[in-house]
């Protein structure tokens, strides 16, 4: 069953780009046909992630000035790893006036506003039906914006990315009030992924001595979102914990971020995303 998946979040710097795009690569790893899409337009990150920059971005096909064929990118002429599948990028480019003539006036447009959400949809059916992709996978801007509703609204599976920290959580739950109740009513998958979970980067040689004893941050934690979530949300609605990846230091400090599922197949990490397409491929 062909999906569409977007990973959003309250607020930047949850880490949700390196997980879409590891995410996606796994997937193409086995065998899927995937296209992953950079639609953060407010702070895009997936050219210098991959250190590429295209002839064409999908601000360009949102401004109709080129087709999805030009603008998505073939991860082949970057990757040195031969996939079983396929993986397919689309890049964007910020700025301000980039945004600008992406959104224009488009706040008080009803016109405008709906001609976007349309672009949204043909791109999302074009890739789904045309192209017979698998997965669909998109990186959002954070918060409540208008690109991030777009396209969470065209998902079928929405990975909601949050690290430890009050700051995230209260803004989480309120996400979940004002928009992701009425998602999940319609028939959106919504899910938690807890990322950044601290407590795993003291030193084997600290953790040896008997003195020191390690918390168990990442299940308090997912007990208070729950917690919180059960406050305002019916417990027939279905958002809870998906997974917990731990925070990883030698990656989250990295000079410059790349596939770690592709450099280091055996990473801690790496096994923490084979369990999220895992998870995701047995979802109905």
């Amino acid at each position: 069953m062909a999906r569409c998946i977007s990973f959003h979040s309250y607020k930047g710097g949850t880490g949700k780009t390196t997980l879409a795009a590891n995410f996606s690569y796994w997937l193409a790893s086995k065998g899927y046909k995937v296209y992953l899409l950079d639609l953060d337009f407010y702070a895009p990150s997936l050219y210098s992630y991959f250190n590429f920059e295209p002839p064409y971005w999908i601000n360009d096909y949102l401004k109709n000035r080129a087709n999805l064929k030009a603008i998505m990118v073939d991860s082949s002429r970057f990757l040195d790893t031969k996939l079983e599948g396929e993986l397919k990028i689309g890049f964007s480019r910020g700025g301000k006036e980039d945004i600008y003539q992406l959104e224009g006036n488009l706040l008080n447009d009803r016109e405008g506003q709906v001609k976007q959400f349309r672009n949204f949809i043909a791109m999302r059916e074009e890739l789904l039906v045309e192209e017979n992709a698998d997965f669909v996978v998109m990186d959002t801007s954070p918060g409540i914006r208008y690109w991030s509703i777009n396209s969470i609204v065209i998902s079928d599976i929405v990975l909601l990315t949050l690290k430890m920290g009050d700051l995230d959580l209260k803004g989480t739950v309120k996400m979940v009030k004002e928009i992701y109740g009425s998602l999940i009513e319609h028939g959106t998958i919504c899910k938690l992924l807890l990322n950044r979970v601290s407590g795993y980067c003291v030193p084997s040689s600290m953790t040896a001595h008997r003195s020191i004893q390690i918390v168990d941050n990442d299940s308090f934690f997912k007990n208070k979102i729950e917690l919180e979530l059960g406050k305002i949300i019916d417990k027939s609605f279905d958002i809870d914990t998906l997974i917990e990846i731990p925070c990883y230091c030698d990656i989250q400090f990295k000079e410059r971020e790349f596939l770690t599922a592709n450099q280091f197949p055996d990473h801690p990490f790496t096994e923490k995303i084979q369990k999220l397409v895992t998870e995701i491929e047995n979802m109905n």
